[in-house]
């Protein structure tokens, strides 16, 4: 099978492609012919059965995961999924509503810049593409704040990637303040990640200041935001514990 391995190869980031382009006919005649290559083959056999799923056809995606499973029993993509479809069809909803873990009809409002309340980012260290090609448009995501760092997971703690230093120094300081946030994938490339940042509350010691000004620097100006107590500070200094937020 050494002679078909390179095709297999550029299938599958084909396969990936279409993914995150969210083309999914052209997904599963890739993804068929990788697993026509190579039966065994877990990601592809995940990939397909998503297609599907996002094609509204569950009773195939459900053939597929199971496949899956036969060759890699723990696999917690098809596991979960697996799930998700039972768990639809115990509601009979499975016509009436998107699969979780499927990108839903968007809201037009849900991309709403709005001035000093969101921000676009371009998450650093992305997670490589087979993760990529698991989300979509729109899915809200989860920031874990690890050594005065801020890490981006999915519902299911899955690693995206990391915001930008100047990003997270400003969100855990407007955190620590009591600001609420709110973030979604805005847009996904092959090798790259960009989410909205939405301020959901305010604070009253931010009452009258933005969270977010234009081309604002990696030093946070102390007028604008005012120092927060020396606890505060001490805390953030000695946390060295992960806290979800």
């Amino acid at each position: 099978m050494d002679d078909t391995s390179p095709n297999v190869n550029l299938l599958n980031e084909q396969a990936i492609d279409a993914a995150l382009s969210s083309s999914w006919d052209i997904a599963l005649k890739i993804n068929k012919q990788i697993i026509k290559k190579d039966p065994q083959n877990v990601d592809a056999l995940n990939r397909q059965a998503r297609a599907y799923m996002e094609l509204g056809k569950s009773s195939l995606a459900k053939k597929y995961y199971s496949e899956a499973l036969k060759f890699d029993p723990y696999n917690p993509i098809a596991i979960k999924n697996l799930k998700i479809i039972k768990s639809f069809k115990s509601n009979n909803k499975e016509n009436q509503t998107h699969l979780a873990g499927i990108a839903p009809k968007l809201s037009a409002s849900l991309f709403l810049q709005e001035p000093g309340k969101t921000k676009i980012v371009s998450l650093l260290k992305v997670a490589e593409p087979q993760k990529l090609s698991m989300i979509y448009c729109g899915m809200p995501l989860e920031m874990v704040i690890k050594n005065r760092g801020i890490t981006i997971v999915d519902a299911n703690n899955n690693y995206l990637g990391v915001l930008p230093d100047d990003i997270s120094h400003l969100i855990l300081r407007l955190l620590r303040g009591g600001n609420k946030f709110g973030l979604f994938v805005k847009s996904i490339k092959v090798n790259g990640l960009s989410v909205l940042i939405k301020e959901t509350y305010r604070s009253k010691r931010f009452k009258n200041q933005p969270s977010f000004l234009e081309n604002h620097g990696p030093i946070i100006n102390s007028t604008l935001l005012p120092a927060l107590d020396s606890s505060d500070e001490e805390d953030e200094e000695t946390s060295d514990e992960e806290a979800e937020v």
